[in-house]
């Protein structure tokens, strides 16, 4: 049975990169989709550099720029769809679907990651897996994943094997 958590203390940025490029890469060679990832934290806390580390880690060579005004960023990786969000511009649940969402949503060769999930609720509630970064000292980061579905629970194995071989 796998845990349906795992807290992660990354003692710089290159660290965090490291891990979430291999978990990325772990997801992937597993077949692990579809998936809805939300990232949560304080602004600067390390959420959209993960989410160009997963990129990075996937072999995408193309910019990743911050969804911060575009509210969605598209990224085609083979097979694989990633749309990335940032939602911290957004005004409620409803302004989703102008981003035709549902659609992302019902793709099976998808993973939608996403930050700020406060900002909606009701795609909060559709998480697998939600990440939860927290600032230590320094360049440190402290982050957790916890699993909300059986999709999340078999991503989250992925984690700790990603996490063993990161701290070997």
């Amino acid at each position: 049975m796998v845990e349906s958590q795992l807290t992660k203390s990354f003692r710089s940025e290159a660290e965090l990169i490291d891990f979430a490029g291999e978990f990325a890469r772990r997801l992937h060679d597993n077949q692990c989709r579809p998936l809805v990832i939300s990232l949560a934290g304080t602004l600067g806390s390390g959420k959209t550099t993960w989410a160009r580390a997963m990129l990075r880690g996937l072999g995408y060579a193309g910019r990743v720029p911050s969804p911060t005004y575009t509210l969605l960023e598209h990224y085609a990786v083979g097979e694989l769809s990633v749309v990335h969000l940032d939602l911290y511009r957004l005004a409620g649940d409803a302004e989703l679907e102008n981003l035709g969402l549902r659609e992302w949503l019902a793709d099976r060769n998808a993973w939608v990651v996403f930050e700020w999930p406060e900002r909606a609720p009701r795609l909060a509630a559709r998480c697998d897996l939600v990440l939860e970064f927290v600032d230590a000292a320094n360049d440190a980061r402290r982050v957790t994943l916890r699993a909300l579905t059986a999709a999340g629970r078999n991503a989250l194995g992925f984690a700790h094997q990603a996490s063993v071989k990161n701290d070997s």
